[in-house]
């Protein structure tokens, strides 16, 4: 900690907000699938152009179309080895093709099986949650997808979903309904061979679709009537309390940058009040609407990048918001001194501005990335919560009246 501490004693920063910009792809609409990042390169997934998916390899700079297909709209795409794999499907009906295309053949093959959700673990595994009969299944193959067999045992009266993988790469499927004989019940089952052998950690009922999990160990999932949250990779639950004005939940998402810091995303219309954008750095306990202009229309996912900037898939195309720029400590203004103790901390800290009404409060990590934000303080003393980060050392940003002042919070 002595190491860090010297770190942001030399480049001790107040950081300037950033900013959301529209990026490319105007007027262009996704399916559900809206935006990944594969290797720092990004795929959108339109609704509107048949058999296409746009790629960037300049953070939405400019983008190029990949034809997988005459006809049809992609959800997902994932490059691997050499190899390309394209979910695609009709646009009301959802995913339910997977094609396959090997690198330097200009050919997509359609593997034949009605996919909903897929997934390439391993030098060469394909794992996929298909549909047969009315029935889910998790199916597995080789990255041929030629031949398939039988990858989770499920009985009859369940169905199956690919959650994906939770904070330490271990597969994720959840079983649900109503099992008609003895032996596998519902929950949700982890496997850490591949999909060669599954262990039920948790009995949990309430639909996990949309997941999304984060190497701190937490996963939030929103299903359309409630958030929910799992700080233990999955093995216990519970349901977060949504603090913002709604409709309903329905077409939304938690997009999960460990920490406690969140995104909630929406892509239906009318379902939140004012914005289709909101932000939590407490685990989900309060949310803060984002006010740029991104968050005013319709948000379907967002993803990050290894340098931390943020991409959101929207109604109007792609926005990106890149990471906080640091300011100098020697620019905050004279006479204006904040204290944060104790130092260090496990769980609070106090921060004091020695009388000056505290305007807001901001809290930056090592990288200069913005974990806390407390707007419109009004007191001269705040109590801020810490105990959810991890370990190491902060920069509090406090502003005032009189000026910016900055101080070091330690967690351990």
């Amino acid at each position: 900690m002595q190491k860090h501490a010297l770190i942001l004693a030399s480049l001790l920063s107040t950081g300037v907000m950033a900013q959301w910009q529209q990026v490319g792809l105007w007027g262009e609409v996704p399916t559900t699938g809206g935006i990944q990042v594969v290797d720092d390169v990004l795929y959108f997934h339109p609704a509107n152009d048949k058999g296409l998916i746009f790629r960037s390899e300049d953070k939405g700079a400019t983008w190029h179309g990949i034809r997988f297909a005459d006809q049809g709209d992609s959800w997902k795409i994932l490059p691997h080895h050499g190899v390309d794999y394209v979910n695609g499907g009709a646009h009301l009906a959802g995913p339910s093709d997977l094609f396959r295309s090997v690198l330097g053949i200009n050919e997509w093959v359609d593997l034949n099986v009605n996919v909903l959700d897929f997934i390439v673990v391993g030098e060469n595994r394909l794992l996929v949650c298909a549909v047969h009969n009315g029935q889910t299944a998790i199916l597995r193959s080789d990255d041929s997808g030629n031949t398939w067999e039988n990858g989770f045992p499920l009985p009859d009266g369940l169905q199956v979903r690919l959650i994906g993988q939770d904070g330490q790469g271990r597969l994720l499927v959840q079983a649900y309904g109503d099992p008609l004989s003895d032996g596998l019940q519902a929950g949700l089952y982890r496997s850490a061979d591949l999909g060669d052998t599954w262990t039920q950690i948790s009995d949990v009922k309430f639909d996990l679709s949309g997941a999304s999990a984060h190497a701190d160990g937490s996963i939030y999932a929103c299903n359309g009537m409630r958030v929910l949250r799992s700080n233990n990779n999955g093995e216990n639950w519970q349901v977060v309390p949504v603090s913002f004005p709604y409709s309903t939940l329905t077409g939304a998402r938690v997009f999960n940058m460990g920490g406690g810091h969140l995104y909630f995303t929406c892509h239906e219309a009318g379902s939140t009040q004012e914005y289709y954008m909101r932000e939590s750095f407490d685990q989900g306990i309060t949310w803060s609407p984002v006010t740029f202009e991104v968050a005013q229309h319709l948000v379907f996912n967002m993803v990050m990048d290894s340098d931390g900037s943020l991409f959101a898939a929207t109604d109007n195309g792609v926005y990106r918001q890149d990471p906080a720029a640091p300011v100098a400590v020697q620019e905050q203004a004279q006479g204006v001194h904040v204290y944060a103790y104790p130092v260090p901390t496990s769980d609070n800290v106090l921060v004091n501005t020695g009388g000056e009404l505290i305007e807001e409060l901001r809290l930056f990590d090592a990288a200069g990335h913005e974990v806390a934000f407390v707007p419109q303080v009004g007191k001269p003393a705040y109590l801020l919560r810490v105990g959810h980060l991890p370990a190491g050392m902060y920069v509090l940003r406090a502003a005032t009246a009189k000026g910016v002042s900055t101080a070091q919070v330690a967690v351990e």
